[in-house]
């Protein structure tokens, strides 16, 4: 993507001028006077020239004098009472308004005790001064106006009057902060031709700072090292600080502290702001310290490392001059709260595009990557992940380098991480304490290299903590202080996260314990050092971590005592990662005699042993996870085990039963799915008291599981697939989630009342479960159910339904696809004022419904084929639309859609625009108030799109701007009906805004995605017809009719049509444009092959 951005890339920069302003007067007039202050006070902030010269030499300005102009940014012209004596001046003026017409130099007058009046219309002394002119001029009257219209423009321009003033400082000062204002904003300051993806931040933060107003305010910029905080910092300071009248950029706090301590850098601060030489005394004296509570302030603390700098360095809020602004950069959010009302901002990592500029321009001079090194320049900034310091060395590293050293060097960085990011990034590891540091290599060395083989690496924190306080680590003020380091971060889900470069750096510290000898390194994650170090037994009392894959390596036979010489490791995982590898390569020929006693975390995949021996010693075991191994029992016995809180053995296919748990009273969770040869589970494990989670999906032969113990803490029971279960009997007061699909039990017992909680029942496919007369709740809306899956349960009929739906008042899913006895829902269906998901797919014997309630938004018949499909397809749509009226703004989704799919053949007569193609072209609609689209697909008989999606592309003018999913997972046996809507996302509004046009002129493509063994293609065949219908929002069509509804009140489904038109009576827009949209026109297809070809 960003390659393909890249090719359009452009820049241009603003040429370099050699004065920020100059200043046009009278010299006679004001020089000794007001010129010399206004001189002073802006020269004081820029560049700034004034001619000094006393005498004016001749009629025409010298060269010196027109190259000064033509090389500044601004001029401020002062108009004083003899200004339009002065020749030279006037000339002055027609160059500098020149320069504004060709350069767009900004100009600024000044009206010093003159009405601008007099300047514009030339009365008064002006009038005197060109009579003057006449007499000296009397063969130049094109000379006169050019003057004349020279004083008429720049007097029309916007400026300064003295006579709105009665303290000449304070006219100054607003001229001053004016000039600064307009240059600031025409002429931004770059530090660096190669700022990249710093524009965006700029804007983020500048408005963060609110400058302008009085309050006093702080603004922290956090982030990891090398991410940009300083070179953001950097821009503020230089497009911001000459608004202030004091400022300092204090740079590398961390470093100068350390080097010169902590008192020299305070008075260098001190020295800075107030302008005195470095080495003065006494800088914070009462009447300096005076001096900073009047004046505003800038300053920027840059590099911030520690409370202690944090605290040597804090002016308080009342020390600092109203308007005053402070920025601090860190790696640690801790420091921000030494400053009174810090914000902060978070600096993040640099897109895909954005890095590929700026490591192109460091590595080829350009922002594109040269021919042939395109793939080489993807993999550079996949290793940096957005980093702006990593992408600026790896791109200076590799200019000049041929593509052989480039793809040499990227291997290294496998291996061995670049030492200058090294080096910054370090910093913050060196700033941990003991434990702190271990949490971290932890998580750098094992934790993120167990999840590396998946998609990501995310760690839970909750399981993080729980291991590593185990080994008393502190773990979650620990990880706090990491993540406020920008160490880690804390993710969605409470899922921990760490940057590729930081994760090497760590690796890179355990790595430097024993260079040459993996064997003296406390954590070991290279699969070939690890195969060496178990083949020869080289393991040592260092060791405290191993992740191993062994799919990267050969089959390795272990001997009994190969873990012996690790007697201080916490974590062990051995895991194959070859998923089409169903067996283990690696083997214990003669048995497993030592494991460390000191293991919290145990993960051993296709263990190939059917035991562990009972001279393990595992009361310091957290988790133990054995996934298809050769198991048929744990241990003999009964184990101390009071650290345990998961056992996870699924798929031990061998495993016959699971030992006494009692021994265990904190374990959670027991997950032992597809152990097919498990027919009993002890009774200890269903009596843990804190156990909150049991999987036995899968397990084939259990055929039992009772319990007389009411838990007080399992929450979810997961027992699908259970083929053999023919009992089921366990209560709990916090039991959520219940699963007996699959199973062969007859009838529910009446034990299931007393879960109260109970909110997901899942009883697919139980094709023995007899309901008959019974309720699910013996007292109506007791239940909290909802979700109810009753698919595939045959003996269920009307009645039966009738009796199960009563009393669940919170029900929002019910699932009852393939129950064939099904001939009516029941009645009772409409008072489910919160149902949202209705399926009923593969009910061949249904043929009606009852009203259903206006809270669903998902209704599916497929192969339903006797069902009469009209009414429903009305009551769909009118739902849809209530949704859709009803819904507030803030609520609305791009990502929310309704959908009905239920047999037939026809676009519904409400909609306006159809065709029996895939694609179609509507006349132009009105862009005022519309909303949604509703969609409509026809697909016909005998269509697989089976785990697929249909799509609904949209397009205005040609352009696509929304692609929908509108549905899928089907297989036919008739025609069907989809019916879908969706949002109109931002894209489109901006498109349409930036239009300028009243309407929209749009375009809508169906197809679905195809995914077979000759290919991956979009497929339109099957799709039989389309229909589209805007929705418009009705709350402001009814605030043009001067009309109020209720949210509540039930929206009366009307043509789109007739929408259109009470849209454009309100607009004032020709309505003869709308007379073809009468319901009913079919709207012709898009046939164009040019069109269709252009849309992919």
């Amino acid at each position: 993507m960003a390659m393909q951005q890249m090719m359009g890339a452009s820049s241009s920069a603003m040429p370099l001028k050699k004065f920020d302003v100059f200043i046009s007067f009278r010299g006679e007039d004001t020089r000794r006077n007001f010129t010399s202050h206004l001189y002073d006070a802006v020269s004081n902030k820029v560049i700034t020239f004034k001619d000094d010269n006393e005498l004016e030499k001749g009629d025409e300005i010298s060269s010196a004098l027109i190259k000064a102009i033509e090389e500044s940014y601004a001029s401020i012209v002062i108009f004083s009472k003899e200004y339009a004596s002065s020749k030279w001046g006037l000339n002055e003026l027609i160059k500098i308004l020149e320069c504004k017409k060709d350069q767009g130099q900004i100009v600024i007058p000044i009206f010093y005790e003159i009405d601008p009046s007099h300047v514009r219309n030339q009365t008064g002394s002006y009038r005197k001064a060109f009579a003057k002119h006449k007499k000296d001029l009397k063969h130049s009257k094109d000379k006169l106006k050019k003057w004349k219209d020279a004083l008429t423009e720049a007097a029309n321009l916007a400026g300064w009057h003295s006579q709105n003033y009665r303290i000449e400082s304070n006219f100054i000062k607003d001229i001053v902060e004016d000039v600064l204002k307009k240059l600031n904003h025409r002429h931004p300051f770059e530090v660096n031709k190669e700022l990249l993806g710093i524009e965006e931040k700029y804007e983020e933060t500048k408005s963060l700072l609110k400058i302008g107003s009085n309050d006093v305010r702080t603004l922290a910029l956090w982030g990891m090292g090398g991410i940009g905080k300083t070179t953001l910092a950097k821009d503020l300071y230089a497009k911001l600080c000459s608004q202030f009248e004091r400022h300092c950029f204090l740079e590398n706090v961390r470093e100068e502290s350390s080097r010169y301590g902590l008192n020299v850098v305070r008075n260098k601060l001190f020295s800075t702001l107030l302008e005195l030489r470095l080495d003065a005394t006494y800088v914070e004296t009462p009447i300096f310290m005076r001096r900073l509570a009047c004046e505003k302030s800038f300053i920027v603390l840059d590099d911030v490392a520690t409370l202690e700098q944090a605290e040597n360095l804090n002016i308080n809020n009342n020390c600092l001059g109203p308007g005053s602004r402070v920025i601090v950069t860190t790696r640690d959010k801790q420091v921000c709260s030494e400053f009174d009302e810090c914000e902060i901002y978070e600096v993040k990592e640099l897109d895909e595009y954005e890095s590929l500029q700026l490591f192109c321009l460091n590595a080829f001079g350009e922002k594109r990557p040269k021919v042939g090194y395109e793939k080489l320049s993807e993999s550079a900034i996949g290793y940096c992940r957005g980093n702006p310091l990593a992408l600026k060395v790896l791109g200076t590293n590799f200019r000049t380098k041929s593509k052989q050293a480039w793809e040499s060097e990227l291997e290294k960085l496998k291996k061995i991480p670049n030492r200058r990011i090294h080096d910054v990034l370090k910093l913050s590891f060196d700033d941990l304490d003991h434990t702190q540091q271990d949490i971290f290599l932890d998580i750098a060395c094992f934790f993120s290299m167990m999840h590396q083989w998946y998609e990501d690496r995310d760690t839970c924190r909750d399981d993080l903590i729980c291991l590593l306080d185990a080994c008393n680590f502190f773990a979650a003020s620990g990880i706090e202080v990491l993540i406020n380091k920008a160490l880690i971060t804390c993710k969605d889900f409470n899922c921990i996260d760490i940057h590729n470069l930081l994760q090497e750096m760590g690796q890179e510290i355990v790595k430097q314990e024993s260079p040459k000898n993996p064997g003296r390194r406390s954590r070991l994650y290279d699969p070939e050092e690890i195969y060496d170090l178990l083949k020869y037994n080289k393991g040592t009392e260092v060791v405290e971590a191993m992740v191993f894959d062994s799919y990267k390596v050969e089959n390795l036979h272990l001997s009994s005592d190969s873990f012996k010489g690790m007697t201080n490791l916490r974590y062990l995982q051995i895991r194959n990662t070859c998923f089409e590898r169903k067996s283990s390569n690696v083997y214990l020929p003669d048995g497993l005699g030592w494991l460390s006693d000191k293991l919290r975390y145990l993960s051993w995949d296709v263990f190939p042993l059917e035991s562990l021996p009972s001279t393990f010693c595992f009361e310091r075991l957290v988790q133990l996870i054995m996934c298809k191994s050769k198991l048929k029992k744990l241990w003999d016995g009964i184990q101390k085990l009071d650290n345990l809180k998961f056992i996870m053995l699924n798929d031990s296919k061998d495993l016959v039963e699971v030992p006494d748990l009692s021994g265990a009273p904190n374990i959670e969770v027991v997950s032992l799915s597809y152990c097919e040869s498990l027919c009993q589970l002890h009774p200890s494990i269903l009596n843990a008291p804190k156990l909150g989670e049991l999987h036995l999906n899968g397990c084939i032969n259990l055929e039992s599981l009772k319990t007389t113990t009411h838990s007080k803490s399992l929450y979810k029971i997961d027992l699908t697939g259970c083929s053999s279960l023919i009992e089921f009997s366990v209560t709990s007061d916090e039991m959520v989630w219940l699963s007996l699909s699959g199973t062969a039990i007859h009838e529910l017992a009446s034990s299931i009342w007393h879960n109260s909680k109970l909110t997901h029942l899942f009883l697919r496919k139980c094709q023995k479960l007899n309901i008959v007369g019974k309720k699910l709740s013996n007292d109506p809306g007791v239940m909290p159910l909802k979700k109810l899956d009753l698919s595939g349960c045959t003996q269920i009929d009307t009645l039966n339904l009738w009796h199960i739906l009563d009393g669940l008042q919170y029900l929002k899913h019910l699932h009852l696809k393939e129950c064939c006895n099904i001939e009516a829902l029941p009645d009772n269906i409409q008072e489910k004022s919160m149902m949202e998901n209705l399926i009923l797919d593969e009910c061949k014997k249904l043929k009606s419904l009852p009203k259903l309630p206006a809270s669903l938004q998902k209704l599916t018949a497929i192969n339903s084929t006797y069902l009469n499909t009209d009414s429903i397809q009305q009551t769909m749509l009118e739902n849809m639309l209530h949704k859709l009226h009803t819904k507030s703004i803030q609520d609305r989704s791009n990502d929310f859609y309704e959908i009905s799919f239920i047999p037939g053949g026809q676009v519904p007569r409400e909609f306006d625009f159809h065709t029996t193609e895939t694609s179609i072209v509507i006349p132009p609609i009105p862009k005022f108030g519309l909303s949604a689209f509703i969609f409509c697909i026809i697909l016909s008989e005998g269509l697989n799109v089976s785990y697929n999606g249909v799509y609904c592309t949209i397009y205005e003018r040609g352009k696509q701007v929304q692609k929908c999913y509108v549905g899928g997972r089907v297989t036919l046996i008739s025609d069907h009906v989809m019916l879908s809507c969706q949002y109109v996302n931002d894209e489109l509004v901006e498109l349409g805004s930036e239009s300028g046009d009243d309407h929209y002129n749009l375009s809508f493509e169906f197809k679905y995605y195809v995914d077979e063994d000759d290919g991956e293609f979009w497929s339109t065949k099957g799709i039989k017809g389309c229909g589209i219908f805007p929705v418009y929002d009705l709350k402001l069509r009814l605030e043009l009719d001067g009309r109020i509804i209720g949210r509540d009140e039930i929206v009366e489904l009307q043509s789109s049509a007739q929408v259109f038109y009470e849209f454009d009576q309100h607009l004032k827009l020709d309505i003869e444009e709308l007379q073809y949209r009468e319901v009913g026109v079919e709207i012709r297809g898009s046939n164009d092959e040019n069109d269709q070809q252009q849309r992919k």
